[in-house]
């Protein structure tokens, strides 16, 4: 069975702040993918990152297969970014 863990599954942010999310997988990956909800919204996606490190504006995005595992960071926040991350494999 895939599994996968993640922390914290939501975030309240203010403006400027900085913001990491990790995940982890029960099973070897490249197909790592981080969306975003905001309360009552749809699901957006924000950065596919087979490994490696990716940056979209004031997202990076890092996945290090052998460790099965994969973080978000978020710079500068907005009080927008708040809401619901959710990694998928």
């Amino acid at each position: 069975e895939q599994q996968v863990q993640q922390s914290p599954a939501s975030l309240v942010l203010q403006e400027a702040e900085n913001a990491e999310l990790q995940c982890s997988f029960s099973i070897f990956t490249n197909q790592v993918q981080w969306f975003y909800q905001r309360p009552g919204g749809r699901l957006v996606s924000l950065l596919y990152n087979p490994s490696g490190t990716k940056q979209s504006g004031r997202l990076t995005s890092t996945t290090v297969i052998k460790e099965r595992r994969s973080s978000l960071h978020i710079s500068s926040s907005q009080i927008t970014d708040s809401g619901t991350y959710l990694c998928a494999m």
